[in-house]
């Protein structure tokens, strides 16, 4: 679950970034968001932050579509901002997230009907009965062993069921491989990569600058790889949809070019899968 911000300003350009071994970053930085579990509370809370309210929540929804009486499974589901969302659409939720303390703070927020939150792993939910439908909402990156997640979620989705995959968009947003720059004689605003076929695990430091700061680690997966994991659980891809931000810019010297490149460059991909 990466928060959900805008990619800021223009970055001077940067030295390739070269992944530890898996063995190496293990010892270092977890997948659990469980000691960054306040930090990331603050910033979603109970309803989400912007982008989540004008474009992921409705997004997803529209695409899931889910309907009144439908048992959904909710992977990764933090503090259960889309849980939420998914009980208030009639639906009998069960929401689970490796972090206990980001489940408890998902306990402590109202919802009508009411939703059941469990702390597990999301490989981890083989014993919960059979769904028509399942979500991952902004956390397939911090899954490591995304196919065990995939195998998992297919087989407890009933046949016919289907699954929501949100990610930020591998092909632009790639954390410490991806940032914007301006061409100023063009008078543009582009996207620069700077690796995408390659999976990376990428250590996140959830406040930078500040001293014994806890990390996480995100897991680039090119289209090509991430989709792999969704086949190889015998799944099939439904639908595909790419969001874009809302936002506009202030009047000022850039302003057209960078409310361009917005309409350009997606923010979250959007994979809608089918159980066979």
């Amino acid at each position: 679950m990466l928060p959900l911000h805008h990619v800021a300003m223009p970055q001077p350009p940067r030295r390739p970034f070269r992944p530890r071994p898996p063995h190496q970053q293990q010892r270092e930085h977890g997948t659990s968001w469980e000691k960054s579990a306040d930090w990331y509370d603050r910033i979603i809370g109970e309803r989400g932050s912007e982008l989540y309210q004008a474009v992921v929540i409705p997004g997803a929804l529209k695409l899931l579509s889910p309907q009144r009486g439908e048992r959904v499974l909710d992977l990764g589901c933090g503090q259960g901002v889309f849980s939420r969302a998914l009980a208030q659409k009639g639906c009998e939720v069960t929401g689970v997230d490796a972090a206990p303390t980001l489940i408890q703070k998902a306990r402590s927020y109202p919802s009508r009907p009411p939703v059941r939150y469990l702390a597990r792993d999301a490989a981890q939910v083989d014993d919960l009965g059979q769904f028509d439908a399942a979500s991952a909402i902004l956390c397939v990156q911090n899954m490591e062993h995304l196919d065990v997640v995939a195998a998992a979620a297919a087989k407890a989705l009933k046949p016919g069921g289907r699954m929501l995959w949100v990610v930020n968009h591998p092909s632009f947003r790639i954390p410490r491989q991806s940032s914007w720059g301006h061409d100023e004689p063009r008078k543009i605003q582009y996207r620069r990569t700077d690796a995408y076929s390659s999976t990376l695990s990428i250590p996140i430091v959830m406040h930078p600058g500040k001293a014994d700061s806890e990390s996480t680690v995100s897991f680039h997966r090119s289209l090509q790889t991430l989709t792999a994991c969704g086949f190889s659980a015998g799944l099939r891809l439904a639908g595909i949809e790419e969001w874009y931000s809302h936002k506009e810019s202030q009047p000022g010297p850039r302003a057209r070019a960078e409310n361009r490149a917005r309409k350009e460059f997606p923010l979250f991909l959007a994979l809608l899968w089918e159980k066979r």
